[in-house]
């Protein structure tokens, strides 16, 4: 090699340029660098861990879901499960109409026994595929009452979507399963589900009776 070439630069060097170049706001000189590392030396769950959240600054979502999901199975390939969750719930904070990303951070969850913050995860992600994607919700919120029966935000978030496809009997039993176990808000939540399924003289008198007195069970 002639002696005026430059030598080229390390793994090392091309992400700390990166890292740089993120820190002054220069977002695509470090999404460029990161793209190079990943390029040049291979496949690294840390280095898409970094440039996913500098591709959705610019605006590149599919890129960044692309770095979240290589990130994720990376770290899932080595045995770090909790750091793949970490990237899940980055990723699905980043992009919360991606199905995906909340069935996977629930997944892991399962894999480490963890059944609750499954539900709660899959009950999370239902409601907010709710309006964008209903099927793929109501499969998450059935997900999550399969885990965890009584979870109340699954059933809230589910009753409507049955009402919409006319099952409005399935959507009662739903919600007679976990009123007893409401109190307060979630009472009046419960009862006020019920009244728009099944409007009429003793629904509205129960939602009343419940706003009224949010501690009584009422009858």
């Amino acid at each position: 090699m002639p002696f005026w070439r430059r030598r080229p630069k390390t793994r090392a060097e091309v992400i700390g340029a990166g890292d740089r170049a993120r820190a002054r706001g220069r977002l695509e000189a470090a999404a460029a660098a990161y793209q190079q590392a990943l390029a040049e030396h291979g496949p690294d769950p840390r280095v898409h861990g970094k440039l996913a959240p500098v591709l959705m600054l610019l605006k590149d979502r599919a890129g960044a879901a692309a770095s979240f999901r290589s990130a994720a199975e990376g770290h899932l390939a080595a045995g770090f499960l909790d750091r793949a969750l970490a990237v899940y719930v980055q990723a699905r904070q980043a992009l919360p109409l991606e199905p995906e990303f909340h069935s996977e951070a629930a997944r892991i969850h399962l894999l480490r026994g963890r059944r609750i913050d499954a539900a709660a995860a899959l009950a999370r992600g239902g409601r907010t595929l709710a309006r964008s994607d209903p099927p793929a919700a109501a499969e998450m919120l059935r997900g999550a009452l399969a885990l965890q029966p009584a979870n109340l935000d699954a059933v809230l978030a589910l009753a409507p979507l049955l009402r919409r496809e006319r099952r409005e009997k399935e959507a009662l039993a739903l919600l007679a399963q976990v009123e007893p176990g409401a109190r307060g808000p979630a009472l009046r939540r419960v009862r006020w589900a019920v009244f728009r399924l099944a409007p009429g003289a003793r629904t509205g008198w129960r939602l009343l009776a419940a706003c009224v007195a949010p501690g009584a069970a009422g009858r």
